[in-house]
């Protein structure tokens, strides 16, 4: 009866086993109604070897069933993480190490993200396992999973969970000579100093605490800001070579791995020498050249070129046209023109540590100050009334290659008839050299011409004035009449835009008596002679003509008023105009004139 107990409880088991199989529930138990496992066997011949038992073959059920059993692999207990845990690192990649529980003789095998990663890992006699080479996981999700083998090759079920590979940003950082100039170190750095200091800015997670270290020596911890920059100035170096290594801690305790920077220090005290620039102009085209440098420390050549005379090519200040690394380097070719303008330029030479040396000032092509003036015609008729104004417009062009200034000099004014001093009323003319573009602008302005005037520059026919003063002694019946009479000549030669101008002056006394009539002469008149030179400049009038850019053209207007002239009476008004360089001097071989401007009064109320 127990018998056929026994061989009936098989028989259902046995029966289960097929059903689970034949329904997809069956667990993936190695060997079990498997062809693979169950060497040449197929599951018609498993169900053949149940049903013959079923007929009472008692004893090979049994021993089936054991060979069942011990084709079951357990599954390895993973203890050193736990699914869905996240591992911080420093890299795109990080070693991790695992281990573990399984069955003692089993070995392991790991895969990370489908891939056999390592094989072989033998569980010791205490039932444990470790990966001691480690297993390599990426940023991001990984999925492990671990399977055991015993030796028969039969594996067990996965074991799987994941894990997550943290990155934190990397410290970014610069090492710059200092804040202000924020000129870049890279990997060396020329300077002039024996312990230099330097500054390091950079950008990491907000509110992380900073740790900068250069030489094995922590120098300096900072704090990120709200928006991750860190900075810290005043790291010292020294000749040679140094290492610097920035680290941080997040606000949730990481510590970043630490970046190191190696700069190797070299002391330069010595400026290079100076370029001899020279060159020329072909066509729309600037050819310069210099001597290559010597200098052991070379860094470059900055070409600087401006347009303004009145400019010397400064670096770093002015535009820098090339800049050329090359030291062999002596030539430049400049093709960004424009036409019928000069440039100026300079060679910088700079080496590592810093040292900038100019060339001489080259000007290509050679400026030219010249500037041309022309009449336009705007009245026929020459005559003012009383009150009325005159009008006599001019075009100004400047013809050269540079920016200039146009200075108003050696006007005259010539008065006809000339005024007579005892008469009550002299002829009265106002006269304006006046910009009519800018109707506000005035250049030379006069209201009140009562005498002929004539600048002493252009005085080279001669000119007399004579002066008489009477003083009567009505005690003794005297009088003395003194007349003096200076002729002034100015000769054309220059010196350093300079003339020499001679003074004659003869001042003559005469006593009369009074007490006779007419007054009769008392002895010889008493004569004194004097003869003088000076030097004489051309005279500035008014205010400069400013920034006349080559080809430009500006209208001038010389405005005269009759205020009290009689009829017929007449103004001649003669302007003259320099070209003027930086220094204010005059380039008297380029004078313009408007030559005489000519009004006559009519007379009319």
């Amino acid at each position: 009866m127990v018998k056929n107990i026994k061989i009936l409880l098989q028989f259902i088991l046995a029966l289960a086993l097929m059903v689970l199989y034949i329904t997809g529930c069956m667990p993936d138990v190695p060997g079990l109604f498997s062809a693979e496992l169950s060497g040449d066997k197929d599951i018609g011949e498993e169900v053949s070897l149940i049903k013959s038992t079923s007929d009472g073959d008692v004893g090979d059920l049994d021993s089936r069933l054991n060979d069942l059993k011990e084709g079951l692999v357990s599954s390895p207990v993973i203890l050193s993480h736990v699914s869905g845990q996240k591992i911080f690192g420093s890299g795109d990649k990080e070693v991790i190490y695992l281990y573990g529980l399984a069955e003692k003789g089993n070995e392991i095998e790991v895969y990370v993200n489908g891939l056999l990663e390592q094989v072989g890992i033998v569980v010791d006699e205490n039932g444990k396992f470790e990966t001691v080479s480690g297993i390599e996981i990426i940023k991001g999700k990984n999925i492990i999973e671990l399977v055991a083998l015993n030796s028969s090759g039969r594996k067990s079920s996965p074991t799987k969970f994941e894990l997550f590979l943290s990155v934190p940003e990397k410290v970014e950082y610069a090492v710059y000579n200092n804040p202000a100039d924020l000129e870049k170190i890279e990997s060396y750095y020329y300077t002039e100093e024996n312990n230099p200091y330097v500054y390091i800015r950079g950008i990491y997670s907000a509110g992380s605490n900073i740790y900068i270290q250069a030489n094995d020596r922590m120098i300096g911890e900072v704090s990120s800001d709200e928006s991750g920059f860190f900075a810290l100035e005043d790291i010292g170096l020294k000749n040679g070579d140094n290492e610097i290594a920035v680290w941080a801690v997040t606000p949730d305790g990481y510590v970043s791995a630490p970046i190191f920077t190696s700069i190797t220090v070299f002391k330069d005290m010595i400026t290079p020498y100076p370029s001899n620039l020279t060159g020329y102009n072909s066509g729309n085209v600037n050819y310069i050249s210099w001597e290559a440098s010597i200098d052991d420390n070379f860094d470059a050549y900055k070409i600087v070129r401006v347009e303004d005379p009145c400019e010397n090519p400064e670096y770093p200040d002015d535009d820098v046209a090339a800049t050329i690394v090359y030291q062999n380097s002596t030539s430049y070719i400049d093709d960004d023109l424009e036409a019928g303008r000069s440039y100026y330029y300079t060679v910088w030479t700079l080496d590592k540590a810093g040292h900038a040396v100019s060339s001489n000032v080259l000007a290509i092509p050679k400026p030219v100050y010249t500037v041309s003036i022309s009449k336009v015609e705007s009245f026929t008729d020459y005559s003012v009334s009383r009150r009325e104004w005159f009008y006599q417009y001019f075009e100004i062009t400047n013809t050269g290659n540079v920016t200039l200034d146009l200075q108003p000099i050696m006007a005259w004014i010539k008065l006809n008839p000339e005024p007579d001093e005892e008469m009550e009323i002299t002829p009265l003319w106002e006269v304006h050299l006046w910009d009519p573009d800018n109707p506000g602008i005035y250049y030379y302005s006069d209201e009140e011409i009562y005498n002929t005037y004539i600048s002493d520059w252009v005085n080279t026919s001669g000119s007399i004035t004579v002066e008489k003063e009477e003083e009567i002694d009505y005690d003794n019946l005297t009088k003395s009449v003194t007349v003096t009479e200076v002729s002034k000549k100015t000769e054309k030669n220059d010196v350093n835009l300079k003339r020499i101008m001679t003074v004659y002056t003869e001042i003559s006394s005469t006593e009369f008596d009074i007490s006779t009539s007419p007054p009769s002469q008392i002895g010889d008149p008493e004569v004194a002679y004097d003869t003088s030179t000076e030097i004489v400049e051309p005279e500035k009038i008014g205010s400069l003509i400013e920034d006349l850019k080559p080809g430009e053209k500006r209208k001038i207007c010389v405005k005269v008023q009759n205020i009290s002239a009689a009829n017929n009476e007449e103004i001649i008004v003669h302007f003259n105009f320099a070209p003027v360089d930086c220094d204010g001097s005059f380039f008297i071989d380029e004078i313009i004139s408007t030559h005489d401007v000519y009004c006559k009064s009519s007379g009319r109320n």
